[in-house]
């Protein structure tokens, strides 16, 4: 994970990972992302991991953490390049959090009044980003990493 004191700007090569809470997110035959994973309705920012000098355990263990302050079941993530983001217009801004210094928010979305706008966005990023299932140890909401 980045060092808190020395966080950078996000990079368009870098791999933001979106945390999968919904199974519904996942069309369960193609295993590809449905643009909903990625609308930040009813917020206008979208909360995302970067991968930076992140271990794939530790991402795991971030939306493991993430789903089970949420108490839902962590799916897997969607990986999609910052380059992803900011070709539709949006931002990619470091936002380090307690237990999360890898946080970034996409921002700069239509309003959140605009629902259409922002699913047309999301379409496209879901289109390019890489569904990863959670691996077993982490899929269960209440379970603790081994």
């Amino acid at each position: 994970m980045l060092d808190p004191a020395n966080v950078p700007d996000v990079d368009l090569h870098e791999m933001l990972s979106r945390f999968i809470l919904t199974r519904q997110y996942v069309n369960q035959q193609t295993k590809q992302l449905k643009p909903a994973a990625f609308v930040p309705h009813p917020y206008e920012e979208l909360s995302v991991t970067r991968d930076r000098e992140a271990t794939d355990a530790e991402i795991w263990t971030v939306g493991q953490g993430i789903a089970g302050l949420q108490q839902k079941t962590l799916h897997g993530r969607g990986d999609a390049l910052a380059a992803s983001y900011v070709q539709q217009k949006l931002k990619t801004i470091a936002d380090p959090v307690e237990g999360n210094t890898n946080h970034v928010n996409i921002t700069n979305w239509p309003s959140a009044a605009d629902k259409a706008a922002q699913k047309l966005i999301a379409q496209e990023i879901a289109a390019v980003a890489k569904f990863v299932p959670a691996p077993e140890d982490f899929s269960s909401a209440n379970s603790v990493p081994k």
